[in-house]
């Protein structure tokens, strides 16, 4: 299935503004954002559902790039608390993503357009038979009905198709509060359907139980 959006929906132009916007940021207010962001998503996501859970939760991550909001601070949460990090790695061949297990800064290095992704020489892939708890996934603007308008290649949405259908992961937007549209985003068949989306001023849940 190609998971890239049709031309004409408008979305280009609505990643451009938002893209803006971000852009606008100064390096020292995306760091204390970023770093709000990832006390929000700990406290109101991951150690609600470890405790629900009673057990090491996975959690998937991302790199930030340029001036994406930087889960870093949820990294180091992860190793300290004795909880599992993952990340994506774009497959050579561009089918798709892996997820591969990192431990620290060290572990990542600048790929595809310059995107810091796991270095296969550093990390190990995370074992096909161990399903995510949750993902956090970027993009650049969110609404308050679960949409989320990403970068264009829809390598999450084939992650989540690869994944299957489950209670688990919980799929929840990582972004900055400017992120979030006034508007509901364009969406398609393909999207990825998110549970949640959280931002440095708190966590929105769209499924119905929440954690």
């Amino acid at each position: 299935m190609n998971a890239k959006e049709p031309d004409g929906t408008g979305k280009p132009a609505l990643r451009k503004a938002m893209a803006v916007k971000r852009d606008a940021l100064t390096p020292y207010e995306r760091e204390a954002r970023s770093r709000r962001l990832c006390d929000v998503v700990v406290a109101q996501a991951l150690q609600p559902l470890g405790l629900k859970l009673g057990r090491p939760l996975t959690v998937v991550l991302y790199g930030a790039f340029r001036s994406e909001a930087d889960p870093a601070g949820v990294l180091d949460w992860c190793v300290a608390s004795g909880h599992r990090a993952v990340a994506p790695r774009v497959r050579e061949d561009g089918s798709g993503m892996e997820l591969r297990i990192v431990a620290s800064s060290a572990d990542w290095r600048p790929e595809r357009y310059g995107v810091p992704s796991p270095d296969p020489l550093r990390t190990e892939p995370l074992a096909a038979d161990v399903r995510p708890d949750v993902v956090l996934v970027p993009g650049m603007a969110f609404d308050r009905h679960g949409g989320r308008l990403g970068y264009g290649g829809g390598y999450y949405d084939r992650l989540a198709e690869a994944l299957g259908p489950g209670s688990l992961p919980y799929w929840i937007g990582f972004a900055f509060a400017l992120q979030l549209s006034g508007q509901v985003l364009p969406k398609e068949a393909h999207d990825l359907a998110l549970h949640g989306v959280a931002t440095e001023e708190g966590l929105i849940w769209f499924a119905e139980e929440g954690l």
